[in-house]
């Protein structure tokens, strides 16, 4: 408990800011901002509120007592295996819920999803000391927010009570299955029959979170966050003993031969991640005063370049480490619609597991090891852009000359990678150095949020078969970042 605290905390000396820095940076764009009153002489005096931009696209001034919320958690997603059969499914966290204001500080959710992955995983990485029952079950979660700058933020007359600000809150999830089941059977190699059989069943956790919810604009929903954790697994260990000492395959099975043992315990474990959740809300319905979009998008200021930090992705545990991060940079050629666009994508991992099942490709038998992988991997991303429209919006005076728009172009992907991998009886090193693996042609979307905010959605066709596998077996690759623009 004191490691995870201890890691808790340095982590949250990094995330916290890069947190609340998201949230600071969408806002600057409305920090400078007057409320003005305009009157007009037509006998008597008529004042007119405009409603500040910030308020109206994070409906921060929308009076709000419910929330139906249908969201997923992206916190997981690869963007060059979006297009692999079922991948969505196996690692976004999509859930239906509602939140509901008990006053205007706190607040109760509820949601529920039916799967078969709780808890998600960062993808790519696989525990193998802990092979989760496959079977779908029922999940369901009831959380305490407590929005702790709200009330103040209502005397001071910047917010309404309603879903979109900073929380603090504790959450229970509760995995609804039959874990006193077991799998029955044999299951044999070289020959023998194994005489150990190891299932886990996720059972519930208990979260500590911090997070930035919003609502974007009427019917969009995001919500950033931190998470300290603490899941409560039940493990099922099935022992088989064969009572004359001979455990080869034979049919058909003796049962008479074998002597049965099932054992079952809770194990508990610490984690921290992070969440970052996308999806729809639907709420008090009321007819909103429209602000002009690029009052939003800032369509009229002309932009040369642009620097992008993308939200980080965090998991730590006591069996597995990964962090992952991305930075882009874009550069206007001249004062044309072209550009050179960069993505540095960055991704290490660590996984260490204790008294695992291993097999030995020589020996072709089954034996039980400590195990133990680290790798680091990286992705670079070279786009020549052309914003196609964006000559002709600056004539009809809806653009500026800048780096917002629909764009189109060239995505060329260099990949590297070093991974290292060993348990007791081998050592696996695994190197590809820094190198060109495809090109393919790019189509995409891309927009500045306020003064410190982007959104960049694209997608990549492959046009070459050099190293398909890094890129999925479809060769496509939809890439969304949501972060900091500088």
């Amino acid at each position: 408990m004191k490691k995870a605290l201890t890691v808790l905390y340095s982590t949250l000396l990094f995330v916290i800011p890069t947190v609340g820095g998201i949230s600071t940076a969408f806002a600057q764009g409305s920090a400078d901002s007057v409320r003005i009153t305009h009157t007009q002489e037509a006998g008597t005096l008529e004042k007119q509120r405009f409603i500040d931009r910030y308020d109206y696209v994070f409906m921060t001034k929308e009076p709000t007592k419910w929330m139906l919320k249908i969201d997923g958690n992206f916190n997981n997603l690869l963007s060059s295996e979006v297009f692999q059969r079922g991948y969505l499914k196996r690692v976004i966290d999509f859930r239906l819920g509602i939140e509901h204001k008990l006053n205007s500080s706190f607040s109760l959710a509820l949601d529920v999803t039916r799967n078969n992955i709780s808890p998600f995983t960062a993808n790519g990485l696989l525990d193998y000391s802990k092979i989760y029952n496959s079977r779908k079950h029922w999940v369901t979660s009831a959380e305490l927010r407590w929005y702790y700058d709200m009330a103040s933020r209502i005397r001071q007359g910047k917010s309404s009570n309603n879903f979109s600000g900073n929380y603090l809150s504790l959450k229970y999830e509760k995995a609804w299955q039959n874990y006193q089941s077991v799998v029955t059977g044999l299951i044999g190699s070289n020959g023998k029959w194994n005489t150990d059989y190891v299932s886990y069943y996720y059972q519930s956790q208990i979260s500590l979170n911090y997070g930035i919810q919003r609502r974007f604009f009427r019917y969009g929903l995001i919500d950033f966050s931190v998470a300290l954790n603490r899941n409560t697994d039940h493990q099922i260990h099935r022992k088989l003993i064969f009572l004359d000492g001979d455990n080869s395959v034979k049919q058909p099975v003796d049962w008479n031969n074998i002597q049965e043992s099932i054992t079952s315990e809770p194990q508990h474990n610490w984690s921290i991640n992070t969440n970052f959740k996308i999806g729809v809300a639907l709420a008090d319905f009321k007819k909103m005063t429209k602000v002009p979009a690029c009052d939003v998008f800032q369509c009229l200021e002309d932009e040369s370049s642009l620097w992008k930090l993308h939200w980080p992705r965090i998991s730590l545990s006591t069996s597995t480490q990964t962090f992952y991060a991305s930075i882009g940079y874009e550069q206007k050629i001249a004062k044309s619609a072209f550009s050179i666009n960069g993505y540095f994508n960055f991704l290490t991992s660590n996984s260490a597991q204790k008294n695992t099942q291993m097999y030995d490709d020589i020996t072709k038998t089954h034996f039980f090891s400590d195990y133990r992988n680290s790798s680091i991997s990286s992705y670079l991303y070279i786009q020549p852009r052309w914003y196609f429209s964006m000559n002709r919006q600056i004539r009809m005076g809806k653009s500026g000359n800048n780096l917002s728009g629909i764009y189109t172009g060239i995505n060329n992907v260099f990949w590297g990678m070093y991974s290292i991998s060993k348990n007791e009886r081998s050592r696996n090193i695994i190197k590809y150095p820094p190198t060109f693996i495809n090109t393919g042609l790019l189509l995409g979307y891309q927009r500045k949020l306020f003064k410190n905010g982007f959104i960049d959605l694209c997608i990549t066709r492959g046009l070459l078969d050099k190293e398909p596998y890094v890129l999925g077996r479809s060769n496509f690759i939809l890439d969304f970042k949501l972060g900091f623009a500088l």
